[in-house]
Parts: structure tokens; C-alpha cells; sequence
């Protein structure tokens, strides 16, 4: 063409090639899709703004370029050819690349998606080859989202199915107008039926509910379809074949009736059977737990740090005596502790938000009717990382323990002053008695016979005996009502004073000692002597018997933690049958001729560690020796045991 475009022709336009050309420019320009001309030689010849605005080149920068300047480079063997060839077809326009896609290359090297249709014309100059070519970026891009999400829906579907399956759960729609129900496949699974003979109106579902259930599910259902209101209930099914189910179903209002009552419903049914088999005995559990409660007259409560929102069981009204529960702040069950019991409760409570520290108190309150009560009130805080995260606690109403505590205070108190009196009233005759028979037996001398003399060493025996049994019981009710005092006690040096003068008034007796260094207590020294003097003096005369005797005293400590100061020797023993009689006044395991004493010490031992807020306890075998096992808490108030 010697460089002439296709505007330059006058064969290709008529008559009139300006006009034409004029009008063909104006047209190529305003064109929605790119218009691209080659020739023979595949250059270049045409190419119209919407061509620029798709391949990113100016009209200026292609023309007479070769036409792989607009194809990818993996393209460009056979281009040529494919082009020849078709120019031979005698066909004169064509949609290129059939089913495969064609692809275009943009100025900045992006390759993107191409519907060409080329169609082609013979000229004086040779062949022209026109191809009108849409960019289908976007197509694609919106068929690729749809073939994705058309994928994730199936996707979904797979996995809701899954799911149904899984958790038991199928979908159904009602029209109470008609009575007729749609139920999905997996519905008849849940429900436990045939669907080739299941009747699958509303009559039928609700011939297949339990009888008991039957009335309150007809019911339910009507209320809800003529309020418009969602619907939520548990009933029991009984297929024709199997056990009971257990179905949960909900439905929700789709639209309005002629009548203007709801009449669609569309919901769910899961079968919850095995959820409910398992609620029943946690039900059972809560329901003793409370008739429990009830019967202690215990209430359970817990407080949020963060909200300082509290629950509270039902119980806890019954003992504020509040007519019916109602919304009770944290301040106002403060409220019912009596006067002087607030700030001790405030001041327990605050230390265990803020530093976690439990409590146990027993304190008075004024009920709602005002009446004044005991109880004993406990709490604690959880921690979870060193943070409280719950107070817990109970509150039980004690008034009828405080009150029988305190006749019983009454007694004992009453029983130690007679037994303190007769005790010191009885010394006076004994020693008369005990006198008058020495001064029998001297008077008598030699002209005694030796029954007489059997008769009056019963009567001083007797009198010795009775003596200290009596001083026994002088002690053992000093130990009740001595002032309990508290400091540092030595132990260790207690136990070895014992056992040095013990040693002194028998050294012939072979005894190995072992006493521990540093057994440090905290308690009332003159009562902790007579603790060692007892447990020592058990242990020196139940091994008086042993060719080589072992005592040893020494601590140890128990699963808690606690110190436990203990007793050993490897004397006579006792059975552990009769382990219960050991520490009660009088209660002896062994005879009085074998093994002398008045069954008192260990009485008043336990006593005395009673008093110390301590436990006492003992192990042993028959021959094998004893152990007295006590604690002595380090801060605990003195109580009377």
C-alpha cells in the first residue's frame, strides 16, 4: 500500500472516498468494542480509540506495527498462519477461538481475555483483515465469582446437611389452613418414621406426639399461630417401632390468613433424647440439693467482683424470712446482719475481693419479720490466675444449735461445779477413813489375825485408790476452767523433765530415749505439762515390762501440711477395737493389777488439746507398742472440748 491507510482508498469507499472516509472515522471512533485492521502482511492499518482505550497503546505507536505487539508472546507461533488460512477459506468473517479463550496483550504487559469476531475483505492492494474485539475481563472475572460462590454453596450445603445429620436436626413448613406439613428427609429420621407410611399432615404429627403431651402441644401450637408469636417447646413422640423420643421444636410465623390468623410456620425439630436422659438425674440432684438445703437450713450464694451482681438460693429468703424472692442487692442482705455484726462481715467480705481470704463466722441477724437469729456464715473467692473471679459462700441458720450449745454450756458447767464439789467434799471423810484405819492397824499390832489385817490393808488400798481417782477429777475439771493463756511452749524441754525425773525415781529401769530438739507449740504451758506428763507417763508405765524399753517423742506432719507432734513407745498396745474408749473419763484397756492408774490422764489430755482447738488420736496393736498422735494449732481460739 506504499504506506496509504484504509482512508486513503478509494476503491474500498465509493465514488465519494472523503465523504466515506469522513463517515467511517466517525463511526470506527464512536465504537464500543476495538476495531483493528491488518493486511496481508499482518501490520497494522486501523485502529480506533476504543482499540487504544483496551490495549493501552496510542493510535500513533501501533499502526504499521506488526499485530503480535498485541498478542502474548506464547501466542505468537501459528498467529500468522491461523490468519493466512482463514483468508483462504473463502469465509468471510468468523468468531475466533471457538470454545478455548483468546487472549489480548495491553501496553503494560497484562494479558487479559479477548471475544474477537475478524472478518475480511480483498482490496486492489491485496487482502484486509478487520477484527472487532471486546475486552472480557470483567465477564470472566464475574463468571470465576460465581463458579467460586456456586461452589461454597454447595460446599455449605454439604456441611448443613453434615450438620443436620450429626445434631439430629430436620426442617419443616405447616399451613394450618390446610393442615398440610413439608417435612425434609432428614425429619423422618428424627422423628423415628417411615415416610412411605407416615401421615405427614399436622393430624398425623400430632397422632405420633406422646398422649401426655399431646393437649399442651395442640394448645401451644394455637396460641402461638393466633399471637403471631415464635414458638418453642420439648414433647415427647413414640414411633411405631423403637423407644420414645425426646424432640425440640421451634417455628416461627411466615405471614397472615385470609381470616387474619397466622397460618404458615416454618421451623426446626431436633432430637434431644439422650440430652434429656442426661438432665434428669443432674434435675434429681438440684431438687435434693435444695430439699437438702431446706432441711439444714443452708442457702448457697455468689457475688461477680466485677458487677458485684450476687445469686442467691431460694433458701437464703427462708432464713431472711422475705415472703417471696425477690431482687435482694448485696447491701441490703448486709443489711440483716444485727448492728454489731455489719462491720465484721463488711471487713470479711472485702478481704476476700480484694486479697482472696476466706471466712467462717457465726454472727447474729435480724430477719424481715425482725426476729433475731444465729447463723453461720462462710465464703471464699476463686482465683483464676491470681484474680478473684467468684466469691462463693453459705449462710445456715444456727439459732436452734446456738441455743441447744448453750444449755448444753449450761450443763456442763453446772455438772463440772458438782463434780469439783463432791470431788473436794468426798477428801474430808476419805481421810478419815484412811487415817482411822492406820491408827486400827496399829492399835491392833500383833494380835491381828491375818484375815484382819487382809481386811484393813483392803480398806487403806481402797481409800488410796478412791483418793486419787478423786484427785483425777479435781484435775480434770481444773483443766475446764483455767484461763486459757498463750505463748511459745518448749516441747521439747517439757518431755525431757518428765523423763529425767522419771528416770531418777526408777534408775534401774533400761529405757532408749529419743526426744526431738526444737518441737516448738503455741499454747498454755502449765496445761501442755500436764499433756507430757500424762502421754510420757502412759508410755513409761506400758513398757515397764520390756527387758529394753523405747520411747521417743518427735513431729511429723499430716496430708494438709499440719505439724503433728507425736508419742511413740513399744510397750503392751491395745486393740484399736476399743480405740473409741481410750480418752473417756475412767475407760480403761488394761487391768488395774497388770498396769496401775485411774483411767483419767488420757481424759484429761484430750481435754486439753480440745481446748487448744488441736486434735488427738492413737495407733497401736496389742504387743507392739503405742502412738499418740496431737496437733496444736498455731493461732486458733481456745475451745472447750
Amino acid at each position: 500500500m506504499n504506506k496509504k491507510f484504509l482512508f486513503d482508498n478509494p476503491d474500498a469507499w465509493g465514488s465519494d472516498p472523503a465523504n466515506a472516509a469522513a463517515l467511517l472515522a466517525g463511526v470506527l471512533d464512536s465504537a464500543m468494542d476495538a476495531i483493528i485492521t491488518v493486511d496481508e502482511q499482518q501490520r497494522i492499518v486501523l485502529f480506533n480509540r476504543a482499540a487504544e482505550e483496551v490495549f493501552g497503546w496510542p493510535r500513533q505507536a501501533v499502526l504499521l506495527q506488526p499485530l503480535e505487539k498485541l498478542i502474548p508472546r506464547r501466542f505468537h507461533p501459528g498467529h500468522a498462519e491461523h490468519v493466512k488460512r482463514y483468508g483462504s477459506t473463502g469465509v468471510t468473517s468468523r468468531r475466533m477461538g471457538g470454545r478455548s479463550v483468546v487472549y489480548g496483550l495491553r501496553a503494560s504487559g497484562e494479558e487479559f481475555p479477548l471475544e474477537v469476531s475478524i472478518s475480511h475483505s480483498d482490496t486492489s492492494e491485496g487482502k484486509l483483515f478487520t477484527a472487532i474485539v471486546r475486552d472480557i475481563s470483567e465477564m470472566e472475572r464475574l463468571a470465576r465469582e460465581q463458579a467460586e460462590s456456586h461452589a461454597r454453596l454447595q460446599e455449605s450445603q454439604r456441611r448443613l446437611l453434615k450438620a443436620q445429620r450429626l445434631g439430629r436436626i430436620g426442617y419443616y413448613q405447616a399451613d394450618r389452613s390446610t393442615g398440610l406439613m413439608w417435612w425434609c428427609d432428614e425429619s423422618y429420621d428424627v422423628l423415628g418414621v417411615d415416610r412411605s407410611v407416615f401421615d405427614s399432615s399436622y393430624d398425623g404429627f400430632l397422632r405420633l406426639i406422646h398422649p401426655a403431651d399431646r393437649a399442651v402441644f395442640h394448645a401451644a401450637c394455637d396460641a402461638a399461630v393466633q399471637a403471631g408469636l415464635a414458638m418453642d417447646i420439648e414433647f415427647r413422640v413414640v414411633p411405631s417401632v423403637g423407644e420414645v423420643r425426646w424432640i425440640h421444636l421451634l417455628g416461627q410465623t411466615d405471614g397472615d390468613g385470609a381470616s387474619g390468623l397466622r397460618k404458615r410456620r416454618t421451623g426446626m425439630i431436633q432430637e434431644i433424647t439422650a440430652h434429656k436422659l442426661a438432665e434428669l438425674p443432674t434435675a434429681r440432684s438440684a431438687e435434693l440439693l435444695e430439699r437438702t438445703g431446706a432441711l439444714a437450713k443452708v442457702g448457697g450464694w455468689e457475688v461477680d467482683p466485677e458487677t458485684m451482681a450476687p445469686y442467691w438460693s431460694e433458701e437464703i429468703y427462708r432464713i431472711c424470712e422475705m415472703d417471696a424472692p425477690t431482687d435482694l442487692a448485696l447491701e441490703k442482705l448486709a443489711g440483716f446482719y444485727a448492728p454489731e455484726a455489719q462491720p465484721v462481715i463488711r471487713t470479711a467480705f472485702m478481704a476476700a475481693l480484694e486479697e482472696g481470704a476466706p471466712w467462717d463466722l457465726d454472727l447474729p441477724m435480724v430477719t424481715a419479720r425482725g426476729r433475731r437469729i444465729w447463723v453461720r456464715t462462710q465464703g471464699r473467692a476463686l482465683l483464676l490466675d491470681g484474680k478473684v473471679v467468684r466469691i462463693i459462700g453459705a449462710l445456715q441458720d444456727i439459732t436452734e444449735i446456738k441455743a441447744a450449745e448453750n444449755e448444753l454450756r449450761l450443763s456442763n458447767q453446772e455438772l463440772e461445779t458438782f463434780s469439783y464439789t463432791v470431788s473436794h467434799d468426798l477428801r474430808s471423810p476419805l481421810s478419815t477413813i484412811h487415817g482411822f484405819s492406820h491408827l486400827l492397824a496399829k492399835q491392833l499390832g500383833k494380835h491381828a489375825d491375818e484375815k484382819a489385817q487382809h481386811y484393813l490393808s483392803r480398806i487403806q488400798a481402797g481409800a488410796m485408790q478412791m483418793g486419787q481417782l478423786i484427785e483425777g477429777l479435781l484435775s480434770l475439771s481444773q483443766m475446764l476452767r483455767m484461763q486459757l493463756l498463750r505463748e511459745p511452749v518448749d516441747l521439747s524441754t517439757l518431755a525431757r523433765n518428765s523423763m529425767d525425773a522419771r528416770r531418777a525415781f526408777e534408775p534401774e529401769r533400761q529405757v532408749t530415749l529419743h526426744i526431738e530438739s526444737g518441737l516448738m507449740a503455741n499454747g498454755d504451758e502449765r496445761l501442755l505439762r500436764v499433756v507430757m506428763e500424762n502421754l510420757l507417763g502412759n508410755a513409761w508405765k506400758f513398757s515397764g515390762q520390756r527387758a529394753q524399753a523405747a520411747i521417743s517423742v518427735g513431729q511429723t506432719s499430716d496430708a494438709a501440711g499440719e505439724a503433728v507432734f507425736f508419742v511413740r513407745d513399744n510397750g503392751a498396745g491395745f486393740d484399736m477395737a476399743y480405740v473409741d474408749k481410750l480418752f473417756e473419763p475412767f475407760q480403761r484397756l488394761h487391768g488395774v493389777s497388770e498396769f496401775p492408774g485411774t483411767g483419767i490422764g488420757l481424759a484429761t489430755v484430750r481435754r486439753v488439746i480440745g481446748r487448744h482447738g488441736g486434735r488427738i488420736w492413737a495407733e497401736s496393736s496389742p504387743g507392739t507398742g503405742a502412738c499418740f498422735f496431737f496437733t496444736l494449732p498455731a493461732e486458733s481460739a481456745g475451745q472447750q472440748a
